[in-house]
């Protein structure tokens, strides 16, 4: 018999962080080597992956199992998931019926599965991580903000059209040369001419597809790398610094703070922290 899950039931240990006008965000820490059979849950949710391996599948989607880093698991779609070697760590972000009718239908992004590898929604998510790891009286307000914005990005994600409706495939190359390339040193001009478009053409087309300009996508995957060996807590700073592509670690440091708020030494240590509480 298919089980059902409760809101906050993610078959872990979890440890809530937020809970208000019908968001919660908790942290599930999963058991080594855990399968977890087929079920669906009563609210959607995000799952972003912190640490570890897992992997879904869907059901409703030929059994497709693939890798999880930022996926969006809708209310009542049969699915299993595993984790693989010491377990995982995961952020959910669950919403409940009364949060969905407030988006009025203006998304429909809760409605269906979806994966996001990075970018902008997996900024966003750490940018939640963050913030309710350390709370303040403004922590309402922007963890409101920061799920509108992770709302508005998957959207985009999932709906890269042009303004005459019909998908840019030129834009899509030229992200995944971005995230294939994000540790390389890149000029505008070059990417550009790659798709045998102008430099200002690819710069206004990119803005308008990802809301950010292609500098600062490029940051984010940079960014998006560090956290992951960061969240390991094996290399050096100068080493991810240098893996990532930063000029230096002093560069490195200073673009990390900026997009997350902390130090990169001080989100290693967050997360050192959280892992030591959790095993104890």
């Amino acid at each position: 018999m298919l089980r059902i899950l409760e809101p906050g039931d993610y078959f872990g240990a979890t440890l809530p962080r937020y809970s208000a006008d019908g968001i919660a965000i908790a942290e599930t820490h999963f058991a080594t080597n855990l399968i977890i059979p087929q079920h669906e849950h009563l609210n959607p949710f995000f799952c972003f992956v912190l640490g570890g391996q897992g992997t879904r599948s869907w059901s409703a989607r030929d059994g497709q199992d693939a890798p999880m880093s930022l996926t969006l698991f809708p209310a009542g779609v049969p699915h299993a998931n595993r984790w693989y070697g010491e377990g995982g760590e995961a952020l959910h972000v669950e919403f409940a019926s009364s949060w969905v009718e407030r988006l009025g239908g203006r998304t429909q992004v809760l409605d269906r599965p979806a994966d996001f590898a990075g970018g902008m929604p997996a900024w966003f998510m750490r940018r939640l991580t963050l913030e309710c790891r350390e709370q303040d009286s403004a922590t309402p307000l922007a963890i409101e903000g920061l799920i509108l914005e992770l709302l508005a990005s998957c959207e985009r994600a999932s709906n890269p059209a042009t303004s005459a409706g019909r998908r840019r495939q030129w834009l899509d190359r030229v992200e995944a040369q971005l995230r294939e390339r994000f540790h390389e040193t890149l000029s505008l001009e070059a990417i550009a001419a790659g798709s045998h478009v102008s430099a200002d053409h690819l710069a206004r087309e990119f803005r308008r597809r990802f809301g950010c300009t292609v500098g600062d996508y490029v940051r984010g995957l940079r960014v998006d790398f560090a956290c992951e060996r960061l969240a390991a807590g094996r290399d050096s700073l100068a080493a991810i610094a240098e893996a990532a592509g930063f000029a230096d670690q002093s560069h490195f440091t200073r673009v990390f703070r900026r997009r997350t708020g902390v130090t990169p030494g001080a989100y290693r240590a967050r997360f050192a922290a959280d892992r030591s509480r959790s095993k104890a």
